[in-house]
């Protein structure tokens, strides 16, 4: 087909070719999953970086695992971690929020045992 074209045109096809083909292949399939896709287990094994070790940093990583939402009336959401650890004891804030800053998405989505270090 290109080479019955002449001159501009052909390159002008040719390079909108180029660039479909381009943007086609550099997305994946389109799932762009946050920390899941880079810290999700069996995933990197040495290089998922910890989360901050703030009470909020540790619920937005919740929030991005998919262990929680942001805003809900049904289920805990961000507002009830944030309020949840920072209601703890010094001691135990710092236990769970050590415990959620390390464990991978998978560990967080399945399981809320962090949250039982802050139990009596």
């Amino acid at each position: 087909m290109l080479r019955a074209m002449k001159g501009p045109l052909a390159c002008c096809v040719a390079a909108w070719l180029c660039a479909g083909f381009a943007a086609c292949g550099a997305g994946g399939d389109g799932d762009i999953e946050g920390a899941r896709a880079h810290c999700a287990y069996g995933g990197a094994l040495t290089d998922c970086p910890d989360a901050e070790r703030t009470v909020e940093a540790v619920c937005w990583r919740l929030v991005d695992c998919g262990a929680i939402a942001v805003d809900s009336d049904d289920r805990a959401d961000w507002g009830d971690c944030v309020d949840g650890i920072a209601g703890l004891t010094d001691d135990r804030q710092r236990l769970v929020i050590n415990c959620i800053a390390a464990s991978t998405c998978d560990e967080l989505r399945v399981s809320d045992r962090c949250f039982d270090f802050g139990n009596d």
